[in-house]
């Protein structure tokens, strides 16, 4: 095991499945504490639990619902409780939108919303004044591509996370002058829980191998590594950047 991480405490959300899981899997493994947080998929929460503990790295399991800020508080208050500090923000918990705008709904857009970016937003909040007193931290908010360039059916999901990638350049730019770091990360096309059906379908699948220059869809485990670099001390000079991730995508648009 690497001690990349010896010691650091890193709250990662959205990490019952996908990119969330093999991050925080990932962490563990290179010697950070874990404190691990998914709202709906309990019995894929305790399966990455259980992958941790098997690193025999110690993890704290919560089910959050990104959209609270009262779970929010609670859960950086319990990370607080039980390993004194908070090092690392992973923030991952994310939900997708396939409808055409002119039928979306009020209540459809506020879900997106309030889970991609609200959820950011309260985080980020409850997790910096711990990272100030200490004048050490590591935030990487998970946005995507699709943050970059807009995609047919998705333009709520667009927004939200383009304005997840401005959120992030607006933070960075607010702890000017302290030892913490603010960047996110861009995923392209990654088969995940959200994606899975999707790339099911044959069609579907060659489509976007085709457009990607890499010829294959990613995985979770193509993505962590960034995570993980923006999380390190290697990363120490770079802040509100977006690193995109995704096969080479975004040069075929």
């Amino acid at each position: 095991m690497s001690s990349r991480f010896h010691n650091k405490v890193a709250i990662v959300t959205g990490a019952s499945s996908g990119i969330g899981r093999a991050t925080a899997i990932s962490l563990a493994r290179e010697g950070a504490r874990l404190v691990i947080c998914a709202d709906r998929n309990v019995d894929g929460l305790e399966e990455t639990r259980s992958a941790i503990a098997e690193l025999e790295a110690e993890c704290l399991a919560m089910r959050v619902d990104v959209r609270s800020q009262e779970q929010i508080e609670a859960c950086v208050q319990a990370t607080l409780e039980r390993f004194g500090t908070i090092d690392i923000l992973v923030n991952n918990a994310g939900t997708g939108q396939f409808a055409p705008f002119a039928s979306m709904e009020n209540d459809e857009y506020d879900r997106v919303m309030d889970i991609n970016l609200r959820g950011t937003f309260y985080l980020c909040r409850a997790v910096l004044p711990t990272m100030m007193k200490n004048d050490y931290g590591k935030i990487v908010n998970v946005t995507s591509v699709m943050g970059e360039v807009a995609a047919q059916g998705q333009s709520v999901y667009n927004a939200s996370k383009g304005a997840a990638k401005l959120l992030t350049q607006g933070i960075a730019v607010d702890v000017t002058g302290s030892n913490i770091n603010v960047n996110a990360v861009a995923p392209g096309m990654v088969v995940t829980n959200m994606t899975q059906r999707m790339f099911a379908n044959e069609k579907m699948e060659r489509f976007f191998t085709e457009r990607i220059p890499k010829r294959r869809i990613g995985q979770p485990e193509d993505i962590a590594p960034a995570i993980l670099f923006l999380c390190s001390d290697e990363a120490s000079y770079i802040h509100g950047t977006t690193l995109v991730v995704d096969g080479g995508m975004l040069c075929t648009r």
